[in-house]
């Protein structure tokens, strides 16, 4: 046999659980595990573009007879160590066939999986509107569904067991801080759900992303990466000794071109694959989750166009600055997710994470990281980082048919230019960057507006003007920006309603304003 072609032995359970394979071609049967394995020769591909062969001896591509898009087809794809059962690239590419039937897509689970009782689902949908009414008490629709709580409750539980939810029509508005964005805001029930399944599957996925994706998940989040971003630069830079360079990508138009076909099989793929792992406290998680209910709800609230019957609320006038591309309602049918959603969030980190291994484990870039479609690598070497935008181009596109920002892509030197999640990163410092201290700025100039022109009705105006002001001074405490917070606010008319704990930690409401609307102080 000729050493330079490798072969590889694949246990494919999660290939087979969507794939039978085809009379014509053997399979050898592993009397231990009772598993059928799969002999492939890892024979590369021809290059669509130069006729060249690539990876023989180390990659293995095999098409399946399933179309993905106009451009794209599903195949196998591995190598040494990984096995990718559900990929997909552009047709032209010349692979391997298949000697299976094509994917059937009859769902992740299995007759014998896990079933979740009436009063297990029960349980999950109270855990889920503890979360969903978080900051949301207040809202028309959360105050509706509290009027009998209890009942609606029990009614969305034994609506999920009976497998009868549907999502309904979603609220759409338009905000324009930070960014001009466009909204969709799920009905409260509909919430609660997303939180049902986002609590059944954030553990099991949060295992498959690298340290460094900030979004989304707990414990971490802007200050995380803000400050893993110059953990980074200080490894880089052997702690300032010499330059280093700072690779920064965007997506273009990432929510809205999130191809949903892609993202279920990116799911399946996963949760099939932790299928015999163990999670937490020892036992699979094939035996812990009801991979049918998952099943369910992840069709439920992914395939779903939530631009069919929403309700239109709030000035709609920014609308028309909103660039199509930026707007679910001009997004081809089957791609976009959300802003606005708990399982949007999480959908939108899991889309990336094959682009986060293949940058790490491919590419090699070591100090990366990643919050939603925004992310930086950094390494001492320009040329190294500058060949690696070609291929992750090329990766987004081939793999999840999306496209890199043509003026977001850029390498800077760390001793320049360092911004990242709002912050600019110096050496042993960081600041606010100039865009988040004008929006400091013009919430300021607002809440005096407020105050001068204003006649609350309730202390809860007071206590809303209060949050705002303090979303801005938590933000602000961890960077270098007393100065900035005392030149605003030093002679500012807020001080008769709010009064400051030193160095501007904080802002409270005045115990006479209290007082004007008869609060007991304790």
């Amino acid at each position: 046999m000729n050493r330079k072609l490798s072969y590889v032995i694949l246990a494919l359970a999660a290939f087979f659980s969507l794939a039978q394979p085809a009379a014509a071609f053997t399979t050898v049967s592993a009397t231990a595990s009772n598993k059928r394995l799969l002999i492939l020769a890892a024979s590369g591909y021809r290059n669509r573009t130069s006729g060249d062969l690539n990876n023989v001896g180390s990659n293995g591509n095999y098409w399946s007879a399933a179309q993905n898009s106009a451009d794209n087809a599903y195949n196998l794809n591995f190598n040494s160590g990984n096995v990718n059962p559900l990929n997909n690239n552009n047709r032209a590419n010349g692979f391997s066939v298949l000697p299976v039937r094509a994917f059937n897509r009859l769902g992740i689970f299995k007759a014998n999986d896990m079933q979740l009782t009436r009063g297990q689902i029960y349980a999950l949908v109270v855990a889920a509107y503890l979360d969903a009414r978080q900051n949301e008490r207040n809202k028309n629709s959360a105050l509706a569904f509290e009027l009998d709580l209890e009942n609606n409750l029990k009614t969305l539980a034994d609506r999920l067991y009976r497998r009868e939810w549907k999502p309904g029509p979603v609220i759409c508005f338009m905000i324009t801080e930070p960014t001009l964005r466009e909204v969709f805001a799920p009905l409260f029930e509909d919430r609660i759900v997303s939180h049902v399944l986002f609590n059944l599957i954030a553990p099991l996925f949060d295992r498959t992303l690298i340290y460094d994706s900030y979004s989304c998940r707990k414990g971490k989040g802007t200050l995380f990466g803000v400050e893993r971003f110059q953990h980074h630069i200080r490894a880089a830079t052997d702690n300032y000794t010499h330059e280093a360079f700072i690779l920064s990508y965007d997506i273009s138009g990432y929510f809205m071109n999130i191809n949903k076909g892609i993202l279920y099989n990116i799911l399946c793929c996963e949760l099939e694959k932790f299928r015999y792992r163990r999670g937490e406290g020892g036992r699979p998680w094939g035996e812990t989750l009801d991979y049918s209910f998952i099943d369910y709800l992840l069709r439920a609230i992914l395939f779903r166009n939530p631009t069919e019957n929403c309700v239109l609320v709030g000035d709609q006038r920014p609308r028309a600055e909103l660039p199509p591309q930026k707007s679910l309602f001009f997004s081809p049918l089957g791609t976009g997710l959300t802003i606005g959603d708990v399982m949007s969030q999480l959908l939108s980190n899991i889309y990336l994470n094959p682009l986060d291994q293949y940058i790490k484990r491919e590419i090699k870039i070591r100090h990366y990281g990643r919050y939603v479609d925004d992310g930086r690598g950094v390494d001492a070497r320009y040329t190294f980082l500058e060949e690696a935008i070609q291929p992750i181009g090329s990766f987004l596109w081939d793999r999840l048919n999306l496209r890199l920002h043509p003026k977001k892509v850029k390498i800077t030197s760390t001793r320049q230019d360092a911004f990242f999640l709002g912050a600019d990163c110096r050496e042993y410092r960081r600041y606010v960057k100039n865009s988040s201290v004008a929006s400091f700025h013009r919430a300021v100039n607002q809440l005096e507006f407020w105050q001068a022109t204003a006649a609350p009705s309730c202390l809860d105006d007071y206590y809303k003007a209060l949050a705002r002001l303090n979303s801005y001074l938590g933000y602000f405490r961890h960077f270098k920006a007393y100065n900035i917070i005392a030149r605003t606010l030093d002679e500012s008319p807020l001080r008769q309603v709010f009064a400051f704990t030193p160095y501007y930690g904080k802002a409270v409401l005045r115990p006479e304003i209290k007082e004007q609307f008869n609060y007991t102080l304790v």
